[in-house]
């Protein structure tokens, strides 16, 4: 279990979606990379860091640039988290290395002024879109993956543009509410039973990204608000604290461009938005 340094500080940001295509969500990563990086800060990041990953040996100026923005703040003291998203979940450990972060297992746990934190992407809790969950229990096969990744890169791209593309249509068709945390899934989380049937242990607070529904939920039915905020609060048991979606290059109006969780071993958090 991961404990903050407790004169550090922990920071947590998912889904920027960076591509060649997002120039401006890249740069304001790495200003944002830059400006929280130091001794005893651990910085998460929890998943779809990328917005597609075709493998390791696919390289392009935003993956350069990640490379290089992550061994800067390593520079400074920081220490760096990956976990895997369902954009860029065949990043592995070659990239990694390159880059010199960890990649975390889905779910991992912190420990926080006595209370565990649970921290995922948040694509396991969405149990009602059974068509993704169903690709996603494929796709995270060793087996189906080794295969995939032998094959020749070009046939990896096109392949992933098609599977993108029938995603988009899937989204388009289904029902807003099919994309979000399930909260029977959710309560039995926090219970220790994880959606793929596993004991993983109770947590008191559980943190994720993938909805791109930003919010502090209190309680387990409290309402994500309509326009999300900046706030500040201490950790209380029960709680689901949603991450926001990044996206400085075509921002939807009325929502942040941005944002991310500090989080210090007194418990106390900070949410910060970029608007």
């Amino acid at each position: 279990m991961i404990e903050i340094p407790q004169q550090g500080a922990a920071f947590f940001a998912s889904d920027l979606h960076l591509s060649e295509d997002t120039p401006k969500t890249l740069e304001a990563f790495e200003n944002w990379l830059a400006s929280v990086a130091q001794e005893q800060t651990l910085i998460f990041l929890l998943g779809d860091l990328f917005e597609v990953w075709y493998g390791d040996d696919h390289s392009d100026s935003t993956s350069e640039r990640v490379i290089q923005a992550v061994q800067s703040a390593k520079s400074a003291g920081a220490m760096l988290y990956f976990m895997h998203g369902n954009r860029d979940f065949l990043l592995g450990e070659q990239f990694a290395e390159a880059a010199g972060f960890e990649i975390l297992p889905d779910p991992e746990f912190l420990l926080v002024n006595h209370q565990v934190v649970l921290i995922t992407h948040g694509d396991q809790l969405c149990t009602d879109d059974k068509a993704y969950q169903k690709f996603r229990l494929q796709s995270r096969d060793e087996k189906w993956q080794k295969n995939f990744l032998a094959l020749p890169l070009k046939q990896r791209i096109e392949m992933a543009k098609a599977i993108r593309s029938e995603s988009k249509i899937h989204k388009a068709n289904s029902a807003m509410s099919i994309m979000d945390a399930n909260l029977q899934a959710v309560a039995e989380s926090f219970k220790g039973k994880w959606p793929d049937g596993y004991y993983i242990g109770k947590s008191d607070v559980i943190l994720h990204g993938h909805t791109h529904r930003c919010a502090i939920h209190h309680t387990l039915t409290s309402p994500a608000p309509t326009s999300p905020e900046s706030t500040q609060g201490q950790l209380q048991k029960g709680q689901r604290i949603v991450l926001p979606d990044w996206d400085f290059d075509e921002p939807e109006k009325n929502r942040p461009k941005g944002g991310f969780l500090k989080l210090q071993s007194s418990g106390e958090f900070s949410l910060t938005l970029f608007n």
